[in-house]
């Protein structure tokens, strides 16, 4: 089966990724030899689910995100993948330049979290010749800790596997892709709807991004409108009718009008200075496709003679297939064609005539 399409060759051969451990009330990855999530604190004992991968080629990420304010230093949450230039601090409220470029090395990470994350030494889908298990820099994700880290320019980003889960019943949600950066989410047990779009400008970061699971990028529900007092207090109303809106915390994401019952999501943002509390970065969802840069980086030989030390070190594994020589680094056997060859048995029979032939012209020129 084809475990990867990606541009540049395929990984024909390859097995489909087996199934991963989950924590069924947030959805993040739980590790092997991990006693409590990481994310929800609810112990792994009682909350372990084993769930298949949407597909042989596609793959979840929860991550975490957070940029540094320039105003006020801190770092405020981004929940959702913004890439127009702009972003607003959820602790001062200071809308900045955000450098969008940042986004490509987070999303490669991201990806390459999902992709080499253990319990595996090799992760997902191990190619099969390659050994690159001891040079994996995110082994451990999945076997003794849950989130990856790393920082690119101003922004900050946790990565760990994982499948949306639905937080009313704590249960894997089916999402389907349903055009360029669009899916639509849905729990099999409460029958919950949700449909999610991509901006454009934000499905150019990276050609292995297909869709998200985000609040910030939720089509179906508006949005509360966000008004600042004289007082500088922001005040919270319902996009549809234009009343007031109660929040009492920073958990509090949607929101239900008291008079005419309308739904809407209360941005990240506004919470801080509405409720006077510091909302934490909420792990929304990526959804990857293809093996990462990171796993073609590993796989792939270095120039010159790095080439030759490269195959060297990289043996064939125990019980792996042999495969024609192509393209694609390995250790290969030497071609041979099926039956007898023919041609070489007549060489070989005329050089041992021959060389029977001398050797009796030697003995009795000697003798």
């Amino acid at each position: 089966m084809l475990a990867y399409r990606t541009p540049g060759g395929d990984r024909s051969g390859t097995e489909t990724a087996g199934p991963i451990s989950i924590c069924r009330r947030c959805g993040v990855v739980a590790p092997r030899r991990g006693t409590a999530c990481d994310l929800c604190a609810h112990p792994l004992a009682e909350t372990r689910a084993e769930i298949a991968a949407p597909s042989a080629d596609t793959f979840w990420v929860a991550v975490r995100c957070a940029f540094t304010c320039n105003s006020c230093k801190f770092l405020a949450p981004l929940d959702g993948l913004d890439a127009d230039g702009a972003v607003e601090c959820g602790h001062c409220g200071l809308r900045q330049r955000f450098d969008v470029p940042s986004w490509g090395d987070a999303l490669d990470f991201a990806h390459a979290v999902g992709d080499l994350a253990g319990p595996s030494p090799e992760g997902r889908n191990p190619h099969p010749a390659l050994w690159i298990g001891s040079e994996n820099p995110h082994a451990a994700v999945g076997d003794t800790r849950t989130f990856d880290r790393t920082e690119s320019g101003v922004l900050a980003i946790d990565a760990a596997p994982g499948q949306p889960v639905c937080r009313a019943c704590t249960v894997p949600l089916s999402v389907s892709v349903t055009g360029a950066g669009a899916a639509t989410a849905w729990c099999l047990r409460c029958g919950d709807h949700a449909s999610f779009a991509l901006p454009d400008a934000a499905r150019t970061l990276s050609a292995a991004l297909v869709a998200v699971v985000a609040d910030e990028h939720r089509t179906d529900r508006p949005r509360a409108r966000a008004t600042k007092t004289e007082a500088g207090v922001v005040a919270l109303s319902c996009p549809g009718c234009g009343a007031p809106l109660a929040s009492s915390g920073a958990g509090e994401r949607a929101q239900t009008c008291a008079f005419c019952k309308a739904v809407c999501f209360v941005p990240t943002r506004s919470l801080l200075r509405v409720g006077n509390e510091t909302p934490a970065p909420d792990p929304w969802w990526i959804l990857f496709r293809g093996a990462s840069k990171k796993r073609r980086e590993l796989e792939a030989p270095t120039d010159g003679a790095g080439a030759s030390v490269k195959a060297a070190l990289n043996m064939l594994k125990p019980g792996a297939k042999v495969a024609p020589i192509g393209e694609e680094p390995g250790v290969y056997d030497a071609p041979e064609a099926p039956g007898i060859h023919w041609p070489q048995v007549g060489i070989t029979v005329l050089l041992g005539s021959a060389a029977v032939a001398i050797g009796v012209a030697l003995y009795e020129a000697l003798g």
